[in-house]
C-alpha cells in the first residue's frame, strides 16, 4: 500500500509536468499566464517530470495521504481547465509558434490617414513615460467603453484594455479619457475602435470614479492626456479581452505583437 501509495505522487507530478508542458505549447496559455512566460513554465514543467518520473520508478519516503489527495484534486481542477475554451478559439489546440517572424505595420490607414496602433494601456504606458513627446499624435486604439458621473461632466468617456503584467489576479484596466464630441457618443461597455488625436491636459484630472469592467475590479486612466476623436467604429468584443504588457524599461521601443493586443 507504501509503495502504490508513493507512485501515485510520483505519477500525479509527472502528470503535472506534462500538463504544464503542454500548456507552454497552446493557444489557452494566455488565459492563465503572459505568453511572456511561456519558456519559464516550460523550464518547470521539465523539472516536474524529472522528479515525477524518478519518484514513479523509485519511490521513497514516508506516505501522506492528504498530500496525495491535494494532487488528485490539483489534477481535476488541471482536467477541468483543459476543457474550456476561448470565446471564438479552439482552446487547448496547439499551435507552435511561426518560425519566421513578420513584423506587422504599425500604422494603420484610415480615410487617408495614417494612424499609430497602440492598445490603451500601451497608450496609458506610453503617455507616463513621456507625455510631450507624444501630444497631438495620431493613434488607432480599441478598448471597452467605460463612462461614470465624474467623466460625463468633463464630456468625456474612458477607453480601457484589461492589461496583465504576470497573471490575471494582478490585470487591471489600464486606458484614456476620450474626448467625444461631434460624434454619437457610445454606451458603457460597447467595444470600439477609437481613431483620434492625443492632446495634453492643462493640468492632471483624477478620475476616481471610474469602477472596473466585466474582465477586470479595477481600472485606472491617463490623467495627464486625452484623444480627440476623430472617428468612432464600433466592433466585436475581441476573443481575449486582455492585452499583455510590461512597464516600460530603458530606452527599447515598444514592439507589436502582430496579435489581438496591437492596437
Amino acid at each position: 500500500m507504501k509503495r502504490a501509495l508513493l507512485a501515485l505522487d510520483g505519477a500525479f507530478v509527472l502528470g503535472l509536468g506534462l500538463y504544464m508542458l503542454l500548456l507552454t505549447r497552446a493557444e489557452a496559455y494566455a488565459a492563465f499566464m503572459n505568453p511572456r512566460f511561456r519558456p519559464l513554465t516550460a523550464a518547470a514543467a521539465v523539472g516536474f517530470l524529472i522528479v515525477g518520473a524518478a519518484f514513479l520508478l523509485r519511490p521513497a519516503g514516508g506516505t501522506n495521504i492528504l498530500r496525495t489527495l491535494c494532487y488528485a484534486i490539483l489534477g481535476m481542477l488541471a482536467l477541468t481547465a483543459g476543457d474550456g475554451t476561448l470565446k471564438g478559439s479552439a482552446g487547448f489546440a496547439v499551435r507552435p509558434p511561426p518560425e519566421i517572424r513578420v513584423d506587422p505595420d504599425p500604422y494603420l490607414v484610415w480615410n487617408g490617414d495614417r494612424y499609430l496602433k497602440s492598445n490603451p494601456a500601451r497608450l496609458f504606458l506610453s503617455v507616463q513615460a513621456d507625455p510631450a513627446a507624444r501630444s497631438d499624435q495620431r493613434y488607432a486604439t480599441r478598448g471597452i467603453v467605460k463612462r461614470s458621473a465624474q467623466l460625463d461632466r468633463l464630456g468625456k468617456f474612458a477607453l480601457l484594455r484589461g492589461n496583465m503584467v504576470c497573471c490575471l489576479a494582478d490585470a487591471i484596466a489600464m486606458g484614456m479619457m476620450v474626448a467625444d464630441e461631434g460624434v454619437p457618443p457610445p454606451r458603457d461597455g460597447d467595444w470600439i475602435v477609437v481613431f483620434g488625436r492625443l492632446q495634453l491636459l492643462p493640468e492632471a484630472v483624477f478620475i476616481t470614479d471610474l469602477g472596473g469592467t466585466d474582465e477586470v475590479p479595477f481600472s485606472m486612466v491617463q490623467d495627464k492626456a486625452f484623444l480627440a476623436v476623430e472617428a468612432i467604429e464600433k466592433m466585436e468584443r475581441p476573443r481575449f479581452p486582455y492585452v499583455f504588457e510590461l512597464p516600460l524599461s530603458g530606452k527599447g521601443p515598444l514592439r507589436l505583437t502582430g496579435g489581438d493586443d496591437d492596437y
